[in-house]
């Protein structure tokens, strides 16, 4: 009789825990597959050779393929602004024109900063794993290969359960060195963004 209801506890506490992986799984499939724009202030530390460097930041995203940053911070930089809509990449500091940029310029970088391309990748596997609560409540989504740059190799992106929102996404090198970290201040799915937040 006792080992019949250990049994059933196992049983009971296996499909509990299948039950729960899937409802992250829906949790995060719901609000991140589709994301058609967000808005974000985010903290952004890059860690080289020399030390590191932080800086704040705007975000502005809204699909298929429109971003916008503005730095805060360090004071030096406050108000440079860059802006890619398609193709066409303008960049400006404070007071300043606007200039276009090259075909290329910023994108790779802007690959490791904006949540949208590392959600395309993750979502565009043939099979996604599993996803899992851990005992600090985070959900980690994983991108172990993102480009061939040995500098920015692999990401994660860490989601708060309670919230459902972005804490970190973190870029590795390919020695798992963290080389970049984006930590979300504030972050607004589905923002409603004005057309002239990307003009030049």
């Amino acid at each position: 009789m006792k080992k019949g209801i250990s049994v059933i506890l196992t049983v009971i506490l296996m499909m509990s825990l299948i039950a729960c992986g899937g409802d992250v799984n829906q949790r995060v499939n719901r609000r991140y597959r589709d994301l058609q724009s967000y808005t974000a202030r985010v903290k952004v530390t890059v860690t080289g050779n020399k030390g590191q460097q932080i800086y704040q930041m705007s975000q502005s995203f809204r699909a298929p393929d429109q971003y916008r940053i503005e730095i805060l911070a360090p004071e030096r930089m406050q108000g440079t602004v860059c802006v890619i809509s398609g193709r066409n990449i303008w960049m400006r500091s404070a007071g300043d024109l606007a200039i276009q940029m090259e075909q290329g310029f910023f994108q790779e970088e802007k690959d490791y900063l904006f949540l949208q391309d590392f959600l395309t990748d993750y979502f565009d596997r043939e099979e996604l794993p599993e996803l899992t609560v851990d005992q600090e409540g985070r959900i980690l989504l994983s991108a172990p290969r993102r480009g061939d740059s040995k500098y920015r190799f692999s990401q994660n992106l860490e989601i708060d359960k309670s919230s459902n929102l972005p804490k970190f996404l973190i870029t590795y090198d390919e020695d798992g060195n963290e080389v970049v970290r984006v930590e979300y201040e504030s972050f607004e799915p589905g923002a409603e963004i004005a057309d002239s937040v990307f003009l030049p």
